[in-house]
């Protein structure tokens, strides 16, 4: 119908229903974005005095620029003249008091590279492309950067824009270009390319260009090949046109830095305004106490997992008092799949305890802070709509969830040495097969390690004989084809091939010696490195410090040789010709701030600049080398480690070696050794292995001649002495060879183990006892009467253990026949 109302079309996309999953499981769309980032407001104006010259001026400008750029010949002048009329024609029938108010009425500016269709002249595509170039070389339009990004100007439309607009800003940036040894032709082009984009967006020169310019460009190139090239950026820095405190890289500059608390409430748009203005209120309170990560993570569970849900389930809530029927069916959800989240969407939900913990948490800090401050909490102090009932299978799910981590460990442990060596060996191969193809001369071909490959060189290879190489080596595989080799489409950067390889022996190096966090591990820099010096003996211990990620304590770790030697293996590689290793800013992802520029140990080359390296980077070259070296699990899937796996197994061998578990929590950083306990995996060969220590060392105690073969005397002694045992109420559980230390109380004899079978025998020893405590207490025989209430005592201890094994073993207890024999 024509006036059907949608909804939910208002809600953002997070909040929608989700139209790819049935309708009946009331899934959501499994993501809510940050809001979309807010391009710089920037004033572009439409009218300035170029734009503004009438259609004969045009023309005039048209000729003369054709004539200074050497053009003798009158045809062709009469031609660019005839191309310019063909397009101030078509945008004269737009209306606008500039040219660029008519560009922009006439639809062009948001076609981008399909504008010449809408001028409706047959066969005039390329007129139309020429004439435009005119009129931007004679800065009568402003086009938008959609438009600039998607058509193909030529490059000397490029060169000709550069020498018109501001031919000594951009000697400057050449001039900084030619000191950067790593740019090649291609990285000046599309640098230079960008940086007349923007004067042809903006006006003026490149002095003028600011910081918010720099974003708008950048955010401009979403979709488009230019935005992995961003020296554009960096060489205005240099070149002192941005000024010294500007963000380091135009990633730095344009990211999403932090949300505020009211962004992170306002993108799952609550719908009643007092309770959003209450989850501010209280996120604000707890914020001080909270990194960025987990306050934004806390925000996701109260706005959009509890109250959001409510009021999309619950149409018109808005109240934080909650039925009984109202949190049932929220809770219901919320132990279903996940209706929310960014990759296990319609999938049953492995954390709801800790959603129904935040809710929980919730509720009792607002009847906390309505006692110390009513005039602002307590009109929101509730009934909590979780209880301890909730929360009955927490524990049970954590010990699941930590054996689950336990084998893993445990599995993952014994595969380690394999990695380790496949690290090794494989950073020595991709270096020796890099070396080899460097000294082959370029077209020929060669053998390394069983390969035949064939050096082929490309714009950055080391001996392309260009002036400007980023000293990459290229191959090829030849293969026999007739009478002809031919190259297959499976080039290889053997260079890349030794960094990667290089990196991934490092982060394992390093991971297992330190037992660090990966943020941890990416944060070390050239700085990090201290000295110690021993009060007793004065030797000097290098010491590794870490830098707080997760919490705010700072830790100091000792540098074995194996680490140290890894250590200086990347310092060099990082390092290389330079006398200093790289400044470079590092990105947190997980707090969303860029840091300063420092000399990042874990860096790497990209492009004609440096960056550090990312979780993600760490954990892809992992999988690379698990997959390379085939390590497979004991069941033939392919292993997985993580960079926390390291760190787990770090603890466990550790404790397994014989570290205290308090030092151990020193050394990774944990306030609690609680947690150290959680990440210690026992094996089960550690047990066996105490086990047979222990018989090892009560055999060394113990006379030799005792172990041999028994005689019968003596073997018929071992066999009476389980005769002899044998008691009134049961067994005696003492060991061969002891005597009784009770002196036969066995009533209050601890090892006496009682028979079910026994059971009315022992109910007439506890009546005797309640009978001789009566007449102890009547005649005064107080002593008497202590002695017989702890036999009283045990009596009843046994019959209540006789009662447990009958009802243990599932055995009742019958009367015996009176024919029954023993």
């Amino acid at each position: 119908m024509s006036d059907h109302v949608d909804a939910v079309a208002h809600l953002q996309r997070a909040a929608r229903p989700s139209r790819h999953v049935p309708a009946d499981n009331g899934a959501l769309r499994p993501k809510a974005p940050t809001p979309t980032l807010p391009t710089p407001a920037i004033a572009r104006p439409t009218v300035w005095a170029a734009s503004q010259v009438s259609y004969q001026e045009v023309l005039d400008a048209v000729r003369t620029l054709e004539v200074a750029n050497g053009t003798t010949s009158p045809k062709q002048v009469r031609s660019q003249l005839l191309f310019a009329e063909t397009l101030l024609g078509w945008l004269l029938r737009f209306p606008g008091e500039s040219w660029q108010q008519r560009w922009h009425a006439s639809g062009a500016n948001a076609a981008g590279n399909e504008w010449t269709t809408l001028a409706a002249v047959p066969d005039k595509h390329g007129h139309l492309v020429a004439a435009a170039g005119r009129l931007l070389m004679l800065d009568v339009i402003r086009p938008d950067y959609s438009w600039l990004y998607a058509t193909h100007a030529t490059p000397r439309l490029y060169e000709r824009l550069r020498a018109l607009r501001d031919p000594a800003g951009f000697a400057i940036i050449e001039r900084v270009c030619d000191t950067d040894a790593r740019m090649l032709p291609s990285d000046r082009r599309h640098a230079l390319n960008q940086l007349t984009r923007m004067l042809v967006h903006n006006g003026g020169t490149l002095a003028d260009i600011t910081l918010p310019d720099c974003i708008e460009a950048h955010r401009a190139q979403d979709g488009y090949r230019g935005r992995s090239q961003p020296r554009w950026y960096t060489l205005l820095r240099e070149a002192s046109i941005l000024p010294a405190d500007s963000p380091p890289t135009i990633f730095a500059a344009s990211r999403r830095g932090q949300l505020t608390i009211e962004e992170m409430v306002d993108r799952y748009d609550v719908a009643c305004r007092p309770i959003r203005d209450l989850f501010v209120a209280y996120l604000y309170e707890r914020r001080p106490a909270m990194d960025y990560n987990s306050i934004r993570y806390l925000a996701a569970k109260l706005v959009l997992l509890f109250w959001r849900d409510l009021e999309i389930h619950e149409p018109g809530i808005d109240s934080l008092v909650l039925s009984d029927e109202v949190a049932r069916r929220w809770k219901t959800r919320l132990s279903g799949p996940v209706l929310y989240g960014s990759n296990r969407i319609g999938k049953k939900r492995e954390d709801p305890y800790t959603i129904l913990m935040a809710v929980r948490a919730f509720y009792a800090d607002l009847s906390h802070w309505a006692l110390e401050d009513p005039a602002r909490w307590a009109a929101w102090a509730a009934p909590s709509p979780v209880d301890s009932r909730d929360l009955a299978g927490m524990t049970k799910m954590l010990k699941q969830s930590r054996s689950r981590t336990h084998q893993r460990i445990r599995e993952l442990a014994p595969l380690l040495p394999r990695l380790v060596d496949a690290a090794s060996d494989n950073r020595v191969a991709a270096k020796a097969l890099r070396d080899t193809a460097a000294a082959a001369p370029p077209g020929e071909s060669f053998t390394q390690a069983g390969q035949t490959l064939r050096r082929t060189t490309l714009s950055d290879d080391g001996c392309s004989g260009r002036k400007v190489s980023r000293g990459h080596v290229y191959v090829d595989t030849p293969v026999r084809n007739g009478t002809s080799d031919r190259p297959q489409d499976n080039r290889r950067n053997l260079s890349l091939e030794a960094d990667r390889a290089f990196w991934a022996w490092a982060l394992v190096e390093v991971l297992r010696n330190t037992g660090a966090r990966i943020e941890e591990v990416l944060e070390i820099t050239h700085r990090s490195f201290v000295s110690y010096r021993l009060p007793s003996t004065g030797d000097v211990i290098p010491m590794l410090q870490i830098t707080p990620s997760k919490t705010d304590k700072e830790r100091l770790l000792v540098i074995g040789p194996e680490l140290a030697v890894a250590f200086a293996e990347i310092i060099s590689h990082v390092r290389g010709d330079n006398e200093r290793l790289p400044l470079v800013s590092r990105y947190d992802s997980a707090e969303r701030v860029h840091s300063p520029e420092l000399p990042f140990l874990f860096q790497r080359p990209w492009g004609t600049g440096r960056i550090a390296m990312s979780s993600s980077y760490v954990v892809k070259l992992l999988d690379e080398l698990v997959t390379t070296a085939k390590i497979t699990n004991s069941d033939g899937t392919p292993a997985k480690f993580s960079p926390h796996d390291f760190r787990r197994i770090f603890a466990t061998e550790a404790v397994a070696s014989g570290l205290p578990v308090h030092i151990t929590a020193k050394i990774l950083g944990h306030d609690s050794i609680a947690t150290t306990q959680t990440y210690v995996a026992v094996y089960d060969h550690d047990v066996i292995d105490h086990h047979r220590a222990y018989i090892t060392r009560r055999r060394a105690l113990r006379p030799s001649q005792e172990y041999r073969e028994p005689t019968d005397s003596e073997w018929d002694e071992f066999l009476g002495h389980f005769a002899q045992r044998k008691l009134e109420l049961g067994t005696c559980g003492r060991a061969y060879g002891s005597h009784c230390q009770h002196e036969h109380a066995c009533i209050r004899c601890p090892m006496l183990r009682p028979d079910p079978d026994q059971h009315e025998r022992l109910r007439g020893i506890i009546d005797s006892l309640e009978e001789r405590i009566a007449e102890a207490t009547e005649r005064g025989w107080l002593g008497e009467v202590d002695g017989l209430r702890t036999s009283l005592a045990a009596a009843e201890q046994k019959l209540t253990q006789m009662q447990r094994t009958a009802t243990n073993l599932g055995m009742p207890i019958f009367p015996r026949r009176p024919d029954s024999t023993r």
